[in-house]
């Protein structure tokens, strides 16, 4: 893979130019010359992603949702692709798919997405009980609706 330049937009989507950004942030095994292939290697690792793509996360996931409740949902379909590539370990992008594919009548594919979604909150202590729960009604609505 190809090495990230300092002045290059960090990898996290936060617009911000990737020496301003996740290069300064704090990790376990810092190095000044991480590669595309370390970053996404340390977020498979399960490690915490930075403050900063925490925040352009939740800032592009709540986009998404807006965009679905607006009925732009190609574009909210788009942006959740968009999530589960930038963040493979995070379960927003999954959730949101589910969304877009309830409001499209799609409810196989919606708790299908859902259970998924469902599987990574479970296994990560660091979401919090009322997303778990929230999760779990959404899912036994849709599957009482199937």
């Amino acid at each position: 893979m190809a090495k990230i330049g300092r002045n290059d937009p960090c990898l996290c989507g936060s617009g911000k130019k990737y020496k301003r950004c996740c290069l300064t942030a704090p990790t376990s095994n810092p190095n000044p010359d991480r590669t595309t292939a370390n970053i996404v290697a340390h977020v498979e690792a399960g490690d915490d992603i930075c403050d900063c793509c925490v925040d352009a996360l939740n800032e592009r996931a709540d986009r998404a949702l807006d965009l679905i409740l607006e009925g732009h949902v190609d574009d909210a379909e788009a942006m959740a692709h968009d999530l589960m590539r930038d963040f493979p370990q995070e379960v927003e992008g999954i959730d949101l798919l589910s969304m877009v594919s309830e409001v499209r009548g799609q409810r196989e594919r919606a708790a299908d997405l859902l259970r998924r979604a469902i599987d990574i909150v479970d296994g990560h202590p660091h979401h919090d009980a009322e997303t778990r729960v929230l999760m779990h009604q959404r899912l036994t609505e849709l599957e009482h609706r199937a």
